[in-house]
């Protein structure tokens, strides 16, 4: 009489070797992932940035002069207006947006920049008016610029290879090329 003691299954080693290779995997992917997703919201906020200046931009050859509120600029999508962050950063408006960009209307320029993670406050300024007193100064009107702010370095140069073209306080102005 024959017995079969074969047993099916897999050993430990198999297992181990499985496991390694789905960490290797997992370290290589999670960077990869990480920087898809930033560029991702990138693209976005700069998308943001550019649809807010053209609207500034309108606004001001419409009237002779530039607006102050969000709610002045033709624009839909969701923001909820935020006056107490507008006072603390001395701007005329600002506003959140889906709890990842704020957004910033000031006497000669719009912004728009990430509400948190490694690069919290850095994003995109764009400006209607020259204005030596301020980050304007800095920037030729109707252009987009990069920006970085306090200990938030580095985004500028990461994703567009940016150079530097001066500072307004914590303020540093990129133009991309």
């Amino acid at each position: 009489m024959k017995t079969n003691s074969c047993k099916k299954g897999f050993t430990l080693i198999e297992l181990l070797v499985v496991v390694l290779i789905i960490g290797i995997l997992a370290a290589i992917a999670l960077p990869q992932y990480k920087k898809a997703v930033w560029k991702s919201r990138t693209a976005e906020l700069q998308t943001l940035t550019k649809s807010l200046l053209t609207a500034q931009l309108a606004f001001y050859t419409e009237t002779n002069r530039l607006p102050t509120t969000f709610t002045a600029l033709d624009l839909e999508f969701p923001c909820t207006q935020d006056s107490s962050l507008a006072s603390s950063l001395g701007l005329h408006d600002a506003c959140v947006k889906d709890n990842k960009y704020i957004l910033v209307l000031n006497e000669d320029a719009v912004a728009a920049m990430f509400a948190d993670g490694e690069y919290q406050y850095s994003g995109f300024v764009g400006t209607a008016r020259s204005n030596p007193s301020h980050a304007a100064g800095l920037t030729r009107p109707g252009e987009i610029y990069c920006e970085e702010a306090g200990e938030n370095v580095g985004f500028c140069n990461k994703f567009f290879g940016a150079t530097e073209v001066g500072s307004w306080g914590p303020y540093h102005m990129f133009r991309m090329p």
